[in-house]
């Protein structure tokens, strides 16, 4: 038959109507259990987990516990891992099956057991609970209510579905679109158009500013159109570098190998990571522009010496401003309880796009006041 845990997953997915019709086909015992699994939220460990664990009470003998294991052995997912429970269906302790079989027969359970037992509430996130399971390389993690009381557990392979819908959520969030419940094929059209229009409508808003900074800068792009042919190139540099950090942070936060407290590290990294780069392309820019000024030169009325200058600063600035906000947005997010995966790609370019021009801008007055300016 179907684990408690795939039973209570295809009711969750099913229509109320559907529901009810199925709910007289099966027995007593599993109906209560289906209800009960479905009261805790999706996305927490309680919708995950599976009732079907094996439990001995500490005062039974090694044997008694054998003996029972026999009788219930068939109905229960893992009888590898054993909760030792008391008569309020506490835990107290856990007890491997391989420590069982080689006790000494006529040992008391408490005996034997592990009394530090590390459990999850049924409320916490899935994600947190699949996290402690690859970590302490778990068969199965004992889920409990504030009282201790067993409820039930999440075991292993429940851990890999866990891992690949919270990755599939991120993913989607990562490219600028709400996370899809239903799979792609069978999402309507409209729920499609509903998550990716919001997002769509904020980057636009986003490149507005973009167009609005630009044409602050009306002036000095008139005096030295040469300088708005750089602009595609220097922010989408920032923009690229931008969405590179936020990549990589979002991905180490969600395998926890940076935490929040690391931001400091974290800028000092993405500091000397983004001058470094900045510094390659600013090569590669320096060059550009003096390969153009030798084939026309009225376009920098001899000036291209300046111009290569200030396009190279610019770039070594905003490759390194692009990778500090793209590291520094996902940990924000984090630290006020919100997604790091919603600080996606296309949000950070944008914010790169629009400080860019600025930044740009300011550097090229800055640079060429009283020469090309």
């Amino acid at each position: 038959g179907m684990s408690s845990d795939d039973r209570a997953d295809l009711f969750r997915y099913l229509p109320e109507a559907a529901r009810e019709r199925l709910y007289p086909m099966l027995a007593q015992a599993e109906r209560n259990d289906v209800k009960r699994l479905l009261e805790f939220k999706e996305g927490t460990a309680g919708s995950v987990m599976s009732t079907e664990y094996a439990t001995i009470r500490p005062d039974m003998t090694v044997s008694e516990a054998l003996e029972h294991l026999r009788h219930v052995a068939p109905q229960r997912e893992t009888i590898y891992v054993l909760f030792v429970v008391d008569e309020q269906r506490r835990l107290v302790g856990v007890v491997s099956l391989r420590e069982l079989i080689t006790a000494v027969t006529g040992s008391k359970v408490f005996s034997i057991m592990r009394r530090e037992v590390i459990s999850a509430r049924a409320t916490a996130d899935r994600e947190e609970v699949a996290a402690l399971i690859s970590k302490y390389d778990f068969l199965a993690l004992p889920i409990v209510d504030e009282n201790d009381v067993m409820l039930g557990i999440v075991t292993h392979d429940d851990v890999i579905d866990v891992i690949e819908a919270e990755a599939t959520e991120d993913a989607q969030k990562v490219g600028g679109v709400e996370a899809l419940e239903l799979p792609y094929l069978e999402t309507p059209v409209l729920t499609m158009v509903r998550k990716r229009g919001l997002w769509l409508v904020l980057l636009f808003v986003g490149q507005m500013f973009t167009a609005n900074a630009m044409s602050h800068f009306e002036n000095e792009i008139m005096v030295a159109l040469v300088l708005a042919l750089f602009v595609p190139m220097i922010i989408s540099s920032g923009g690229n570098s931008g969405g590179q950090a936020a990549s990589l942070i979002i991905r180490a936060l969600a395998v926890g190998e940076v935490r929040i407290s690391d931001w400091w590290r974290v800028v000092r990294r993405e500091v000397i990571t983004g001058l470094m780069l900045g510094g390659l392309l600013g090569v590669l820019g320096f060059v550009q522009v003096l390969v153009r000024a030798w084939f026309s030169p009225q376009e920098y009325r001899g000036h291209g010496m300046l111009v290569a200058a200030t396009i190279t600063v610019s770039l070594v600035v905003i490759v390194m401003w692009g990778s500090l906000a793209g590291s520094m947005l996902p940990i924000l997010l984090k630290r006020l309880g919100l997604d790091p995966a919603t600080s996606s790609t296309p949000f950070v370019a944008t914010l790169c796009d629009v400080t860019g021009i600025v930044i740009y801008f300011a550097i090229a007055i800055f640079m060429l006041r009283g020469t090309l300016l």
